[in-house]
């Protein structure tokens, strides 16, 4: 007969406390909604965890959420900001003095009578002191939710109840339901402080027992009562002055509060998280494995342990129930949670959580899946919301998980119970879905989570209702036969070769990710679920060798697998080849290699077959562990430039062979460069020193003479790493007169040039006598009056305009010696219907004169006096000039 144990909603004290409050059910879906991590969060309200994508939180480890006794939220926090069920901030519910960085950062306990307070526990950081110099201490802040219309409101915050403490907090409902037991730590002495109808009593109840914990650094760590309020662990992750274990179970006295007789675990790892199977039976802890490196201890890879607390030496009882393999990038191993589906859950910075479907079971039936469930892309960190541990007690055995089998309930206190009525929450199953024996059985119609509804009634004339999830998985439909092929890759084609049995999983569970699987060598073995093989480098002993799986989804509910181990001859590839990488990143510390380019050409070479993938290390490739993502990869400066490939086709290994990385550092250039023909043609000259060039004509020159405008790739390539770089033949650039600023008639006359140009303003050259003398500047000085013939020159195209420039002689000499005998206007023929008037120095009018004429220094036929003359200048457009000039005798 296959059976599974699975454990109820309740033990005996809470069913005590539901008869002392007939409108409370403290006792399991008051933890039915998680918040943590990265906005994370989990509904447990169906028996299974179900993503929550509406939280508020963002925290590194602790955290805290509380909902009713129906599973509908009332608030969350993470130590320091509460938020009501609608996700916003409650009245006053910032500043709490709690952490995001404390590793039970906040613990909400619920008032025992009054249904709307609730007391929030902050414990203290040890960041605290390394960031202000002071501790945060303990204290508790008061939740009434019968305020802001049912929304609650922080009415008391920050009661000081210590001014130190650890970062641990745990809470236990009494035997007789009616307080509550808070604990927490500081050095060597325990203090549980009593919640009741009254509230929160300041004096506590003091143990001084276990070892001293110094340094304040040293305060991280968990602390959790177990469910039936025995026994209290703690760990310590003991930092300074060096890496030490920490890992302690004591007595605890849930009338007194008292602890004591310590027992120290194990000193293996440095610990973190802790909890405690429903039935109180198993002790969980997670910790990093401690590793003498010379003189010190170093910190290994990340494990989580069993211990069972039956058995006679506790630290011997030791099981490993997962080696996570490498090393965190810190010293906090992930905290160790139980939910309402007595499953416990671990968390480590990912977007799974990791699960323990059965903890109540001895080792391998524990049945833990790493990274198992699915948070609905968002992040779990270090931590996950801690509860009032009595809310997971368990008082009903249930065996038989299988479909099909007969699901036994027994329940483990019955001398106070008069009458009991089971609903197996299995309408399909007709009139058997009811019951009214003490220790019922029940054939489920088929598989799933069911909700199980107990109404009891007790000796003293009470009844109280609670609830257990049950669930029933069916028989595992997987493939009975299957052929696991490995490549051969020992160096010698014999059959025998390393395999990683758990690739045989997705072989036979027919796509169900719940089925998983444990490996035998004899069928006998997986029957009894005994002497189970390492799955990860199982060598097999001869070609064609059988063993066995066996798979399951429920840990007792199983089914066996018979599978062939087949080490594929002549799939050894060796060093199979030197890849290019041409869009790598080359310095002197790293070079930095997009695994995706090695990915693209590998798969070219292997496009027949079903997968490829890349990995780091030889011994990846052969087990197929830790496939390099297809992202870049850093190699430092020591690292080969090489990478293992795997190459399969219907789910069985090919190829395995090794590359290695020929790294070149893509150039930099201009995309795209625009050139503009020059007298119709325009030389493209690409990036020198490459290998090859190859332009649209075939020609393979660095450079290319292009005589049409239009677009011209060329590639260039060093090997096998080619660039392409466009270029984009413009047009001859156009110049473009926009204006000729002629300051004439002036004794300095100036000419400016404004011209634009597809070229820049400086490429232009310019000149006034049509070319033969050129000047970079745009403007002319000492400019004689003259009809010009002016050159714009921008080195493809040349732009002439005449430009005329007026003006008057500066003197005369009107001695009858041919020359300079009169004064007139210069180039006059240029400047028809013009007039022009002359004065003496005192502004008398000596003559006036207009086209073709001119003054020979005479007034009245009288000659004027060698001296300086003034005129005026009316010219046809309106445009008037006054100047001056000498008269010269």
């Amino acid at each position: 007969m296959k059976k599974i144990l699975c454990y109820g909603a309740m033990g005996k004290r809470i069913l005590t406390v539901l008869l002392l409050f007939a409108t409370g059910l403290y006792g399991q879906r008051e933890a039915s909604n998680w918040y943590f991590g990265k906005n994370a969060g989990l509904d447990f309200n169906s028996g299974a965890p179900v993503p929550l994508l509406d939280g508020q939180i963002n925290t590194v480890e602790g955290c805290e959420s509380f909902s009713d006794a129906n599973g509908n939220l009332l608030f969350y926090t993470e130590g320091k900001t509460v938020w009501n069920k609608n996700h916003q901030v409650m009245p006053n519910g910032t500043g709490l003095r709690g952490s995001f960085s404390t590793s039970q950062s906040a613990l909400v306990v619920p008032n025992p009578v009054d249904k709307n307070i609730y007391y929030i526990f902050t414990p203290d950081d040890a960041l605290a002191q390394q960031l202000s110099g002071s501790s945060n201490g303990f204290n508790y802040s008061v939740v009434d939710m019968g305020r802001n219309s049912g929304l609650g409101d922080v009415t008391t915050k920050n009661v000081e109840l210590l001014p130190q403490c650890s970062e641990k907090v745990s809470a236990v409902r009494n035997a007789a339901g009616d307080f509550y037991w808070v604990v927490t730590h500081f050095t060597n002495r325990f203090y549980a402080y009593r919640v009741d109808e009254n509230g929160v009593d300041t004096t506590p109840v003091v143990s001084q027992v276990g070892p001293w914990i110094e340094d304040f650094e040293n305060i991280r760590g968990s602390l959790k009562l177990s469910p039936d309020g025995t026994k209290l662990a703690i760990t310590h992750t003991i930092v300074e002055p060096e890496f030490e274990a920490g890992f302690y179970l004591f007595d605890f006295d849930v009338d007194t509060g008292l602890v004591s007789n310590p027992v120290s675990v194990s000193d293996t790892r440095l610990y973190y998280g802790v909890e405690f199977s429903s039935n109180s039976t198993k002790l969980y802890a997670s910790g990093l494995r401690l590793e003498q490196r010379g003189d010190t201890l170093a910190l290994g890879g990340l494990q989580i342990t069993q211990y069972d607390l039956q058995a006679p030496n506790l630290t011997a009882s030791e099981y490993l129930v997962h080696d996570f393999g490498s090393p965190l990038r810190t010293f906090v191993a992930g905290a160790l949670q139980i939910g309402i589906d007595k499953k416990i859950y671990h968390a480590i910075p990912n977007e799974r959580l990791s699960v323990i479907r059965t903890p109540n079971l001895d080792g391998l039936d524990s049945d833990f899946r790493p990274y198992g469930v699915n948070l609905g892309d968002r992040a779990a960190t270090y931590g996950l919301p801690p509860f009032v541990q009595s809310f997971f007690e368990t008082i009903v055995t249930i065996e038989n998980f299988c479909e099909g089998d007969k699901t036994t309930f027994t329940t483990e206190s019955t001398g106070n119970i008069v009458a009991i009525q089971w609903d197996f929450g299995d309408p399909a199953s007709g009139t058997a879905n009811f019951s009214t024996e003490l220790n019922p059985t029940h054939i489920y119609s088929t598989n799933g989570t069911f909700t199980v509804t107990i109404d009891v009634e007790y000796a003293n004339g009470s009844s109280r209702q609670f609830l257990e999830f049950v669930e029933i998985a069916e028989t595992p439909n997987v493939n009975s036969q299957v052929e696991l092929v490995q490549c051969d890759v020992d160096g010698v084609n014999d059959g025998i070769t390393t395999f990683n049995l758990r690739q045989a999983i997705p072989l036979f569970n027919n796509g169900n990710e719940d089925i998983t699987g444990l490996f035998f060598l004899q069928e006998a073995d997986a029957i009894a679920n005994q002497n189970v093989l390492d799955p990860i480098g199982f060598v097999n002993t001869v070609s064609g060798q059988t063993i066995y799986a066996r798979a399951f989804e429920n840990s007792e509910c199983f089914s066996i697998v018979e599978i062939q181990l087949t080490a594929e001859p002549m799939t050894d590839l060796g060093e199979y080849d030197t890849l290019f990488i041409c869009e790598g990143r080359v310095a002197v510390i790293a070079t930095i290699v997009n695994i995706t380019e090695v990915h693209e050409q590998l798969t070219a070479d292997f496009s027949a077959y079903d997968s490829l993938q890349i990995f780091l290390r030889r011994d990846e490739a052969v087990l197929e562990q830790n496939p390099m993502p297809l992202e870049e990869h850093t190699f430092g400066p020591l690292d080969a430039l090489e990478v293992y490939f795997r190459v399969e086709d219907n789910d069985a290994c090919a190829f395995i062979g090794k590359v290695k990385l020929n790294v070149s550092q893509p150039p930099e250039f201009e995309p795209l460069v625009q050139v503009s023909l020059c007298r119709g043609r325009a030389e493209l000259t690409a990036l020198d020193g490459f290998d090859s060039y190859l332009w649209p004509d075939g020609s393979q020159a660095a450079s290319y003479l292009a005589t049409q405008t239009g677009t011209v790739d060329v590639v260039f390539s060093n090997g096998p790493c080619m660039y392409t770089q466009s270029f984009e033949v413009l047009e001859e650039p156009e110049i473009v007169l926009d204006e000729v600023i002629v300051n004439d008639f002036q004794r300095n006359i100036s000419l400016e040039v404004l011209a634009d140009s597809a070229s820049e303003l400086d490429s232009l050259r310019f000149s006034l006598d049509g070319g033969s003398n050129y000047q970079d500047s745009n403007i002319f000085r000492g400019v004689f009056p003259g009809l010009y013939r002016l050159t714009i020159d921008n080195g493809c195209s040349v732009l002439e305009q005449e430009v005329l420039v007026g003006g008057t002689p500066a003197f005369f000499t009107p001695n009858n010696d041919g020359f300079n005998d009169s004064w007139t206007m210069m180039n006059q023929e240029f400047f028809p219907d013009y007039t022009i008037s002359i004065f003496d120095r005192y502004g008398k009018l000596l003559r006036s004169f207009g086209e073709g004429q001119s003054w020979d220094g005479t007034f009245n036929n009288r000659l004027m006096p060698a001296d300086d003359y003034w005129y005026h200048l009316t010219l046809a457009d309106g445009r008037t000039v006054k100047g001056y000039f000498a008269l010269k005798r």
